[in-house]
């Protein structure tokens, strides 16, 4: 590529609009760097020791070009200490060294400092998803809900959500849901209850009564189990019902309560839940869960409709019915409370060993003792009914269940498994946050990293110093001591040229001296938004061009630890003597 013609300044602002895709483009018309990373991808992964990686020069070479250090390359016993003591401890060289560049380095290959160099598995990972070993959530607090219930044109009407993932302190995954339950005399009077979507009961019983206003919005909450307001506040406040997760943590014998708040909207508020103005709105929530019904009034013979049990492709995967109180007219005209009430739900439990089939049987979803009978049902490979109880056959024998002395029986109607994945519904969101454990390297990012170092690189950029503007400006954002500036020979560059500093002299100077001569020139306050690391790059190829440096190749990362024209360099603090030897390994020894 010819730049001869435009500044470096234009050439800069032009190149950091696309930096990535521009690096992406060179790393495919760049012979060294194509072979480079042709040899990285098809070598990687196979490579499980700090010495297999020194082996390979040209896996090295992709290695060191994405962290920054390619001036080690030739300093094969800095690497292997790098690489083989643990990163965390106060006494490795990364650690000790201060060097943000060098600990970079060692964390991300922590998987071999950690176990002396070697590991049972390559530290490189194909991909981001590969290279997270784990992942923990931050415990839920708060459940927010975000749906418009059915118009008050009719009565006795519900609404179900499609269940939301929520997590203890240790990160368990428990499914929660809520069912919307109309008033059968006032339209605008709704039941409220959350319940365990997975039917292990983890969720207490309770009932919360929202009432809206004429205009759909939020009126007034109460508790039933107290009769009281959850908000006294007035137009505005924020309405939340509280629900109690019960968990039994791992190797405990005892129960953990863990209090998240349903965030409903605000009183009078247009946000949150909200009633339709009319039964046609198109805005209606529709139900995501099915329930059990009594079509011929009985209380005790119910049926469950045709439903979609799950997917074809999925695994361990479970299905349940929304609570149903099959005694729900009696037990509002006599006034039972929610904890009271007898509430059953067919639940659904893919088997694991054989996952086109399926067994069902009857529950209470807050935890009372039921007698189920259950069967299988197996599915074939378009999702429809084939077996019964392992039997060719679309005829499902009725469940029947014993609850406080009472036999229900539920008449169930043929499932089906879907053959693709269901849109995600976001009626119910968490504050849940999520932390990955990445204990492997990201070959995607290493060879992004690479690509981007040798563009930078280029013979083209080095000439007029574009190259260290864009070091500059990918690099800075994460810096904020002097220390750290120092530690990076690019950016240390950059610093000495705006300064006023001719970065070929200002190296003759110890450590200590070019600490004084910076702290009063960079202003780091200065340095944090985009617009100012772009501004500071753009004053430093301003400079060059009113006073030219020669161009040579990069300063080396040894040049800051006394390795080249610098008598003491960074050396300076370990109280190390630099001029008897130039070599790296005695350097290293002297400091260490």
């Amino acid at each position: 590529m010819s730049i001869s013609n435009a500044s470096p300044i234009s050439t800069y602002i032009s190149a950091i609009k696309n930096e990535a895709t521009a690096s992406a483009t060179y790393a495919k018309t760049d012979a060294t760097t194509k072979q480079e990373v042709a040899k990285f991808e098809k070598d990687a992964a196979s490579i499980t020791s700090v010495d297999g990686l020194l082996k390979d020069y040209s896996v090295l070479q992709v290695v060191l070009g994405a962290y920054g250090l390619s001036s080690l390359s030739n300093a094969t016993a800095i690497i292997k200490d790098l690489l083989t003591q643990d990163p965390t401890s106060s006494k490795s060289l990364a650690k000790s060294s201060n060097n943000a560049a060098w600990l970079a380095f060692a964390d991300a290959f922590k998987m071999w400092g950690q176990n002396k160099g070697t590991s049972s598995v390559s530290p490189f990972a194909p991909d981001a998803t590969s290279a997270v070993i784990s992942q923990t959530y931050s415990a839920t607090k708060t459940i927010s809900v975000n749906a418009t219930l059915p118009a008050a044109d009719a009565t006795g009407q519900t609404y179900t959500t499609a269940p939301v993932t929520t997590y203890d302190s240790q990160s368990n995954a428990h499914q929660v849901a809520l069912k919307w339950t109309q008033d059968s005399s006032n339209p605008r009077t709704w039941t409220v209850n959350a319940y365990d979507a997975d039917g292990n009961a983890t969720i207490d019983t309770n009932a919360y009564q929202v009432v809206f206003n004429q205009d759909g919005s939020l009126a007034s909450a109460t508790d039933m189990s107290t009769g009281k307001a959850v908000t006294s506040g007035g137009a505005g406040s924020t309405v939340s019902l509280p629900i109690t997760l019960n968990i039994t943590p791992s190797g405990s014998t005892g129960t953990t309560h863990q209090s998240i708040s349903l965030d409903l909207g605000t009183l009078g508020g247009t946000g949150g839940v909200t009633m339709a103005s009319s039964s046609t709105s198109s805005t209606i929530s529709k139900s995501q869960v099915a329930s059990l019904t009594s079509p011929s009034g009985s209380s005790t013979s119910l049926t469950l409709p045709s439903i979609t049990l799950g997917t074809l492709s999925g695994t361990n995967q479970t299905y349940v019915t929304a609570p149903f109180d099959p005694n729900e007219t009696s037990d509002d005209a006599n006034g039972v409370a929610a904890a009271n009430r007898a509430t059953l739900s067919v639940k659904w439990v893919q088997d694991s060993a054989s996952p086109s089939t399926w067994q069902a049987y009857i529950i209470d979803p807050y935890g009372a003792q039921v007698t189920s009978t259950t069967f299988t049902t197996s599915f074939d490979s378009a999702g429809n009914l084939l077996k019964v109880n392992g039997q060719y056959s679309h005829t499902i024998p009725a469940l029947q269940a014993k609850m406080n002395g009472v036999t229900y029986t539920v008449d169930v109607q043929p499932p089906n498994l879907s053959t693709s994945t269901p849109s995600q519904d976001s009626t119910l969101t968490t504050d849940s946050k999520v932390t990955n454990t990445v204990t492997k390297v990201n070959m995607n990012d290493v060879v992004s990293q690479f690509e981007l170092s040798q563009y930078e690189n280029n013979n083209d950029f080095q000439d007029n110093g574009v190259g260290n503007a864009l070091y500059f400006t990918r690099k800075m954002s994460s810096v904020t001591t002097l220390a750290q500036l120092m530690s990076d020979p690019i950016l240390l560059k950059v610093a000495e040229t705006v300064s006023g500093y001719d970065p070929s002299t200002f190296g003759t100077l110890d450590y200590n001296q070019q600490v004084r001569m910076l702290k009063s020139k960079v202003d780091f306050t200065k340095l944090r938004t985009p617009k100012q690391i772009q501004q500071y790059a753009e004053r430093y190829l301003a400079m060059l061009q009113i006073t030219p440096q020669t161009p040579d190749k990069p300063a080396t990362m040894m040049d800051l630890y006394g390795g080249d024209s610098s008598k003491a360099g960074i050396a300076a603090l370990f109280g190390v003597n630099t001029s008897s030897s130039s070599s790296s390994g005695n350097l290293y020894s002297g400091m260490f």
